[in-house]
């Protein structure tokens, strides 16, 4: 456990920084959505009419990214943070494998990696000392 625990304290800061810039790159999607064919290798087309979902899922995404950035200098919103994004990559995950005999799911490939990572990173966190909140901590008893 000590391993875990010296893993996410020493490289917390930098994952919440790296790949909140990687997850923040779907804002173009919210503004382009032309944009979105040839990031997922011209596999995955998209209809006028999912055209409104996938934009929002863009700027979603792209908040997801914002609030892991701000969460490396702002510790108390790390839990919740980290709880959302995993949440959200770990369904993008399951979408992905449960999908994977679909001509289309090699272009997902790309993202489903980055969300696995992110997914298994989190999962150490919270495993972590760092990843549960102080008050769900075991104390000793006091001394009376």
């Amino acid at each position: 456990m000590r391993v875990i625990n010296t893993f996410i304290a020493r490289s917390l800061k930098w994952f919440l920084l790296l790949f909140g810039a990687l997850t923040c790159a779907t804002l173009p999607f919210a503004l382009d959505i032309t944009l979105l064919t040839p990031f997922l290798g011209g596999l995955v087309d998209y209809t006028p009419a999912s055209v409104p979902a996938l934009r929002h899922w863009g700027i979603m995404v792209f908040g997801i990214g914002v609030l892991m950035i701000v969460a490396a200098f702002r510790p108390w919103l790390r839990f919740e943070t980290m709880l959302f994004s995993a949440i959200e990559k770990g369904f993008m995950v399951w979408l992905v494998l449960v999908s994977w005999q679909e001509p289309w799911a090699i272009g997902y490939l790309a993202p489903f990696l980055l969300d696995a990572t992110i997914v298994a990173y989190s999962l150490l966190y919270f495993i972590s000392s760092e990843g549960r909140p102080r008050r769900w901590s075991l104390r000793p008893a006091s001394a009376n």
